[in-house]
């Protein structure tokens, strides 16, 4: 008998025997049962509540307690039957009551097939300490819930997580080896035991934490200040009776002109100030308990308040690595570093796929000293790329991109205002509609200048070009990304030209990789030559 089970079996305390969810569990899962039943219980007391019947507030606390209490009897079945276990062939979960359509199944998920394990807690698992073990198998869309072990402490989860691959490692080394050894080799054949710990960890807390919750506004954050403010606005405009206007819109309208000005600068400030809040407070929650660490066969993110999130990632999978900066990073000079993942090559049904934030703010001279710790594939890449840029056809393509929209709609609503005047439809509300169609002329106005920027700065700052490995991109204006993406993970490379384009002697290029996404892999009226150039760069040679 080979020592490689010996080895296996030598699980911590915690960890052997027959194991159950952390019984914290119960109630957790009851609440998540509930919470849904309860919602639909407060939507149907909400007409008593807003008439005045504070008895409805009873009442729906009586229904709480009644739908926690008649969910915890299922929660607690599911708790009993669900085991796991670490077996000699692997980890083995058990679930089902045994009798009618809740038959008992088990799977067995062998050590040396579990490529990441990633750990994961919803609110109500994070208030209770819990946490779920979610492993990846290469098939984890087809098993589903039965390869996630759910209920752990915090400390129990990375005590498994450690053990698991620690047996994985133990399970490739006796695959390598083949069959036992020979009775007299049984000691020189048993693989010594491998000291799972990170090679390379960072973290990110208290200055830095805050200024990477402030620097990144998001478009979500603007949507809801703009939501709440406009909301807010027409509840006091109703209060004050000021949309009763019957007869009164051209006075109101003269004595609100002068002010309209003013008015309109601080909601939009307002809106900015509040969404600006927002974003940091999202933020702050995303990014909080951020801890990254490299061990010697993969790469482990974490990060999250309220609802943590940790990922764990193999470096094979990684199809290319992205570096954001918004507008506000790029002055200050910090920038976020993503990594584009599948589950295997070619696969996207696994786990972790899609992207994996490595680090939310990092400053850019030392991207490259991160990278060499956590991702060494793709280390040195930016300090040695030489990178040539678009030109002055590009930049007037970009503008007549951006502005052509422009003339036509002005057009259109010409012509409909012109239509509907002449039918008369409109004299009853133009009070209403000539600052409406003062504020839609600015607005286009501004939307237009926003975009000629936009498209000027793109074409300024966007970059192409290889090392003997590496496709590096630089793409965006007010929003810049940095692609690096190694020629061994390019599954296709295409260039395109429309009449325009081969008269203008520019060309388009579109990259894919098994992550599937087209962010940041293509770029417009590259120089034809250097289009050519990088497409000969990525055909096979002989």
């Amino acid at each position: 008998m080979s020592g490689a089970p010996n080895e296996r079996d030598n699980a911590p305390a915690p960890l052997s025997g027959v194991r159950r969810a952390n019984p914290l569990s119960v109630l957790v899962e009851a609440l998540k049962m509930a919470s849904g039943l309860v919602t639909l219980a407060a939507f149907g007391l909400a007409p008593d509540f807003f008439a005045g019947d504070l008895g409805s507030l009873a009442k729906l606390a009586l229904a709480a307690v009644v739908i926690f209490a008649a969910c915890l009897l299922p929660s607690f079945a599911v708790w009993r039957a669900r085991t796991w276990e670490l077996a000699e062939d692997g980890l083995r979960v058990c679930w089902g009551l045994g009798w009618g359509p809740f038959s008992r199944h088990s799977i067995t998920l062998p050590y040396d097939h579990i490529h990441t394990v990633s750990m994961g807690s919803t609110l109500f698992e994070r208030v209770a300490g819990l946490v779920t073990l979610d492993l990846d198998t290469g098939a984890a869309s087809a098993e589903g819930d039965s390869s996630k072990v759910h209920g752990l402490r915090e400390t129990d989860a990375e005590a498994l997580r450690a053990e698991l691959f620690r047996r994985r490692g133990v399970a490739s080394v006796t695959g390598e080896k083949g069959a036992g050894p020979a009775e007299g080799e049984k000691d020189a054949a048993a693989p010594a035991p491998v000291e799972d710990r990170p090679l390379a960890v960072f973290t990110l807390e208290g200055r830095d934490l805050l200024l990477a919750a402030a620097s990144q506004v998001s478009a979500g954050g603007q949507a809801v200040a703009l939501v709440v403010l406009l909301v807010n606005w027409l509840n006091n405009l109703i209060e004050w009776g000021a949309l009763d206007l019957e007869g009164a819109g051209d006075e109101l309208v003269a004595a609100a002109t002068p002010a309209l000005v003013p008015l309109v600068v601080g909601f939009v400030v307002a809106v900015l100030l509040l969404g600006a809040a927002v974003s940091f407070v999202v933020n702050l929650v995303r990014y909080g308990g951020y801890r990254v660490e490299r061990h010697a066969d993969r790469v482990v993110v974490e990060h999250g308040l309220l609802t943590r999130s940790s990922r764990t990632l193999a470096e094979g999978r990684v199809q290319f690595v992205a570096v954001r900066q918004g507008i506000i990073r790029q002055l200050i000079g910090y920038a976020e570093v993503n990594a584009w993942v599948v589950a295997a090559h070619g696969e996207t049904g696994g786990e972790p796929s899609g992207s994996v934030l490595l680090h939310p703010f990092i400053r850019m001279g030392e991207v490259d000293g991160f990278l060499t710790e956590i991702l060494p594939d793709y280390a040195g890449v930016l300090g040695r790329v030489e990178l040539g840029h678009l030109g002055p056809v590009a930049r007037r393509r970009a503008v007549v991109r951006a502005a052509i929209w422009w003339p036509f709609a002005a057009a259109i609503n010409a012509g409909a205002l012109w239509i509907f005047g002449f039918s008369g439809l409109l004299e009853s509300v133009a009070w209403l509609l000539r600052p409406l169609l003062v504020a839609a002329a600015v607005l286009s106005v501004a939307l237009l200048v926003g975009l000629v920027v936009n498209a000027l700065r793109a074409c300024r700052y966007t970059r192409f070009g290889h090392t003997a490995r590496e496709l590096v991109l630089v793409t965006g204006g007010l929003t810049r990304q940095t692609i690096i993406a190694p020629r061994a993970r390019l599954q296709r490379m295409e260039l395109s030209a429309n009449p325009f384009q081969r008269r203008a002697g520019v060309a388009s290029l579109s990259v894919r990789t098994a992550a599937g996404t087209a962010d940041g892999l293509e770029l417009r009226d590259l120089p034809a030559d250097a289009a050519s150039e990088l497409l000969a760069w990525f055909r096979p040679r002989g």
